[in-house]
């Protein structure tokens, strides 16, 4: 016998709180609705279930929403106890919510709500319902998003300007609490990742005034510091929200900078990890599909944890008609899509990428209605072609774009493959336009991919390069020239956001570069430490100085002082350093290779789905224990079987 839950119809869970989400964004008072489409769920869904019973029981039917249950059609209200004769049986649950989540909770020892049962929004087509056992509870329904609680109070507190600076020693995000004022007293927060602009009245993003109460409990924000005027005499304490999320990896090496990189990318990446991966957790706090890629590639390093992943998927894809790109911009269509085959090599979860799979085709046909006479695909006035906050020739069909549809028409040929047994021409169609890229943007007497061949300005960036080494364009000769040419030619403009720089060391520890990685992490990431910085920001330039480093999208403190897209580290120093990566898909099978990249000892931890490998290497002598079948390690030429619970102890 099952135990109840509550379900929905699949996929508007997500849905739902992404609308939430999405309208929550607010700069200096004023709110920020999101910048495209919005769905919503379903206002009227209908559940279903045939079930047998041996014996007589019963079966109530709680929702949110009005509605009625119909049992071998006979029609009853809802919240109401309903006797349940031995034999074959009918339920149908219809329901209705205008405003919210449309869902149910069905008790029943035959038939309580779980995935098992079907749902459909009244049309032809029945799916099995949406449902997770965190909503076991009858009286907490699923509009409800679950976070975790920890109270924490400010490091220090000073007098400044008209009021009391409260510096709670890291970034945060949290609901700050008021205890003790007047009620007379109107209170202003001043909310701020830095000091600076907490106490930049007229120009920080976040603020609240208060009045009329002893106690007030607001909003959950980002910040580091407090600027309180209007407070005399109150408490200030704030509760820590969070995702209570299980850190399954974890890294250490000789090199302390490294370790306070890894330590304050995965803080910051945790922060950012609650309904969905996010951007940042004080600007934006949206959900966009290129940062969620890389947070997808993250998260398998220190959490693993699926249904986060899933949620972010299907909240970002929305509903069919396609209407626009994700997030407006072209590539971050195309990530989504890369994204499914991905997530499959990731958890073997072919039954999910089966449900995603007509979004892919719907999207991607969507793509290809911008084709240009040459078969590449171009931007339409209303689309924003991205990429990456970088000075880079934009104008016509873009090389990293092509690029990134190529990956997503192999991509479409593996799952294809998967699913129905042939690639229905993907993988021929994606020959065909790798043969088209090689013949209008590589340029043999530069070494390197241009970035558009309409202006005829022959503009050389690192990120189209970047993206064929990445997906595998380039052949050897042409890697090697790109390499020299670009990767590591200072004259080439430098990457400015951690976004791109993750890209850029991936490629680089790829190719077997890990001392230079190693080298660009403790500039970059190591350069933000030293700044004072207690999360990775969403633009690093060295070469700005004080407040410069505050300032973005023409404010002052717009730039994201805590972003996912910083959380690379983790993933390269878990995949590359210590080595762990999947062979085959959900990690049946998967190596160890580990290689130190100019440290002299590093330890740590990977999470293999439903399982974990921890390594040790000195250079010296190397220590694998794994808790799954199916490891290998490789190392100094050979390879080693790595048997479950056995540690695998071998020196040089």
């Amino acid at each position: 016998m099952g135990k109840a839950r509550w379900i929905w119809h699949y996929g508007d869970y997500e849905i739902y709180h992404s609308l939430l989400l999405h309208a929550r964004r607010q700069e200096r008072g004023a709110d920020y609705p999101v910048m495209w489409r919005t769905d919503t769920p379903w206002a009227t869904v209908e559940f279903l279930k045939s079930f047998e019973n041996e014996k007589e029981e019963t079966l109530r039917a709680k929702t949110n929403g009005i509605g009625y249950v119909m049992l071998d059609g006979v029609r009853y209200p809802m919240d109401t106890e309903i006797p349940v004769a031995p034999g074959k049986h009918a339920a149908v649950l219809r329901v209705t919510k205008t405003d919210g989540l449309p869902c149910v909770y069905v008790e029943s020892g035959s038939a309580p709500s779980d995935e098992s049962w079907e749902v459909t929004h009244l049309t032809a087509q029945r799916v099995p319902a949406g449902g997770t056992p965190v909503y076991a509870d009858p009286d907490i329904t699923p509009e409800v998003f679950l976070f975790a609680y920890e109270r924490i109070v400010p490091v220090q507190e000073k007098k400044a300007q008209e009021g009391i600076l409260y510096d709670f020693g890291r970034e945060t995000f949290a609901k700050v609490n008021i205890t003790g004022a007047g009620p007379e007293q109107v209170i202003h927060v001043y909310y701020g990742e830095s000091e600076t602009e907490a106490l930049d009245t007229e120009d920080c993003i976040l603020r609240e005034k208060v009045s009329g109460s002893r106690e007030y409990t607001l909003a959950a924000r980002a910040f580091r510091y407090l600027y309180v005027t209007g407070g005399e005499g109150a408490g200030i304490s704030a509760d820590y929200e969070y995702l209570p999320l299980a850190y399954k990896g974890s890294f250490s090496c000789d090199r302390e900078t490294i370790n306070r990189v890894w330590e304050t990318a995965a803080y910051t990446f945790h922060l950012n990890s609650r309904e969905f991966f996010l951007d940042g957790i004080k600007r934006d706090r949206w959900v966009w599909s290129g940062d969620a890629f890389q947070s997808y590639m993250i998260q398998n390093y220190l959490f693993f944890d699926q249904e986060i992943v899933k949620r972010t998927i299907i909240a970002l894809r929305g509903k069919d008609p396609v209407e626009q790109h994700i997030n407006t911009i072209l590539d971050y269509s195309f990530y989504w899509i890369i994204s499914l085959h991905r997530y499959y090599m990731t958890f073997g979860d072919l039954e999910f990428v089966r449900r995603m799979y007509p979004k892919m085709e719907s999207l991607l046909a969507f793509c290809e209605r911008s084709l240009d006479e040459n078969g590449f695909v171009t931007g339409r006035p209303e689309d924003w072609i991205f990429i990456d906050w970088s000075d880079m020739d934009k104008e016509g069909a873009v090389c990293a774009e092509q690029m990134l549809y190529l990956q997503s028409l192999r991509s479409m040929s593996e799952v294809t493959k998967l699913l129905y047994g042939n690639d229905r021409g993907y993988a021929d169609k994606a020959e065909q336009l790798k043969e088209k890229i090689q013949k209008f943007y590589w340029r043999e007497e530069k070494g390197a991919y241009i970035d558009s061949y309409t202006s005829g300005r022959e503009n050389v960036t690192r990120h189209a390069n970047i993206f064929a080494v990445m997906f595998g364009i380039a052949d050897a000769e042409q890697t090697r020239a790109i390499v020299s040419n670009v990767l590591l030619n200072d004259s080439v403009t430098q990457i400015t956001t951690p976004y791109f720089k993750f890209f850029e060391l991936d490629v680089l520890c790829s190719l077997g570069y890990l001392e230079t990685a190693t080298q660009r992490m403790e500039d970059y990431w190591g350069g933000m430490l030293l700044l004072g910085a207690t999360t990775v920001w969403e633009q690093y330039d060295p070469a700005e100085t004080g407040t410069e480093h505050y300032a973005m999208y023409g404010m002052k403190y717009g730039r994201s002082l805590c972003h996912a897209w910083g959380a690379g580290p983790v993933y390269l120093l878990g995949r590359y350093y210590l080595g762990v990566d999947p062979v085959t898909p959900g990690y049946k099978t998967f190596e160890v290779a580990p290689r130190l990249g100019g440290l002299k000892r590093i330890s740590g931890a990977v999470p293999v789905n439903n399982g974990t490998v921890r390594i040790d290497y000195d250079g010296t002598t190397i220590r694998v224990l794994s808790d799954k079948e199916g490891g290998t390690l490789k190392i100094w030429g050979s390879e080693y079987p790595i048997k479950k619970n056995e540690e695998l102890v071998l020196t040089k």
